[in-house]
């Protein structure tokens, strides 16, 4: 064998593997892009990028309106196309944490001066390791500062969704170390924290969830965010409190 064969069988070799390597990336994206949609680049988004141009819009904006604020659940809700009826600002942003969420809380939340809030967030952080009585613990502190700024703002604080470890194809479920009976503690916990703060909790998660106590599949696409239908199900049972 000649090394200009030799060399020539290497090049093919690397052309088809390389082929195949962008093929498998593609065919992976292009799943994730069915399941997301245009999603898939807001959760591609830089937090801090989000973070400056919140920060940046709301120094325009006008205030005394209703914001929803949290993590991707609120991000990827179509609030504006929700709640037609009156004016509102998405403040959300995929992957936060409570920490996050406190450490944006003045230039993301409070600059707005809003005449009520929508607060859903703590599932990120059983992700990063916190225990349900620290995401609670953060949760009184975002709420302990809001009632601090804003005295007359009224505060719905939505429970913790439901997650779905189950979910097909594999690599698109999103759970990871998220587990329901932690979202229960929580929501719990919620329950008397919201009654001490004076701020009202609305039970979305019942309502999401299936007979084995996971987010039902049909409302779904990855275990975690909800689909179309699931935030049909959060529109109705929000507008019993903001409409």
């Amino acid at each position: 064998m000649t090394d200009n064969f030799k060399n020539e069988k290497r090049r093919l070799v690397a052309f088809f593997t390389v082929t195949a390597a962008l093929l498998i990336v593609l065919s992976v994206f292009l799943a994730y892009y069915a399941a997301y949609g245009d999603i898939l680049f807001t959760i591609l988004g830089s937090k801090s990028a989000k973070v400056k141009k919140y920060t940046e819009l709301n120094a325009s904006a006008q205030k005394g309106q209703t914001v929803f604020f949290g993590d991707s659940l609120t991000e990827f809700y179509d609030t504006d196309s929700a709640f037609p009826s009156f004016a509102s600002y998405n403040r959300g942003i995929s992957g936060d944490t409570t920490d996050g969420m406190l450490s944006r809380l003045d230039s993301n939340l409070l600059a707005l001066e809003p005449s009520r809030i929508v607060f859903l967030g703590g599932a990120n952080d059983l992700n990063h390791g916190l225990s349900p009585d620290e995401i609670v613990s953060n949760i009184k502190e975002i709420l302990s500062k809001i009632k601090t700024s804003l005295p007359e703002c009224e505060v719905y604080v939505e429970t913790l969704y439901p997650v779905n470890p189950d979910t097909r194809p594999v690599y698109l479920n999103s759970v990871a170390d998220r587990k329901n009976e932690d979202i229960l503690k929580i929501n719990a916990a919620l329950a008397p924290l919201c009654e001490e703060m004076g701020v009202t909790l609305i039970n979305v998660h019942d309502s999401l969830t299936d007979a084995d106590g996971k987010l039902r599949e049909e409302l779904t696409m990855d275990g975690l965010h909800v689909n179309k239908d699931g935030y049909s199900i959060v529109t109705n049972i929000l507008s019993e409190y903001l409409l």
